[in-house]
């Protein structure tokens, strides 16, 4: 876990880029990235919560600007980014961490980058990371139970049932499906075929 001092800086510093709702989600995210590098990676614990702390740190910034950061800095958009920009917070707020918090970390900017989408070959910490801001306390919707649930036994199952969630929400909603996250579930899918067909033979 992070000193107290430094959590502290963090945490002051994020309540100049978004209001308390969003501040309290960060929190949540990050409690839940710590406990879930405690069960299956216990030297990211740090970077974990680093991590969840700083995720959404774009969230609220207005899209005009997220594109020009983006583009300012040669960051590729895709055409589902330009129809909905809100995918992009994660890579601009990866692209933020440095001039914002001093956070000058390959895998936790890695992280903050992969959180909104995923994308396939996913480290560590960006799984820790993308199942957390799915699971954290502040989440209620149908199912999460669920996912929390895996995601203590297996990190894996619990990306697969993640990049699930979001591409039923995402077809409900009528919105564009951001490749990455296609290519995330192909990914994992076969994962989570194997796991099927050991709790047969074992059931």
């Amino acid at each position: 876990m992070l000193d107290h001092s430094e959590r502290e800086r963090l945490t002051n510093l994020l309540k100049d880029f978004m209001g308390a709702k969003r501040h309290d989600h960060s929190v949540k995210v990050a409690t839940a990235c710590v406990r879930l590098a405690q069960l299956h990676a216990p030297q990211l614990e740090d970077q974990a919560e680093i991590a969840g702390l700083l995720h959404d740190n774009a969230k609220k910034m207005p899209v005009p600007d997220q594109l020009a950061i983006a583009r300012e800095r040669g960051l590729p958009v895709s055409p589902e980014e330009e129809n909905s920009p809100e995918l992009l917070h994660g890579k601009v707020g990866a692209l933020l961490l440095k001039r914002r918090f001093g956070i000058d970390d390959p895998e936790v900017e890695q992280a903050v980058c992969d959180h909104v989408t995923g994308r396939p070959g996913m480290g560590l910490l960006s799984k820790l990371l993308y199942v957390a801001d799915y699971t954290s306390a502040d989440r209620s919707f149908p199912g999460v139970e669920e996912v929390r649930e895996i995601s203590r036994q297996d990190l894996d199952a619990a990306v697969f049932a993640v990049a699930s969630g979001k591409l039923r929400s995402i077809i409900e909603r009528g919105l564009m499906i951001e490749s990455n996250t296609v290519a995330l579930y192909n990914e994992y899918r076969e994962h989570a075929r194997r796991l099927l067909r050991e709790e047969r033979i074992d059931g």
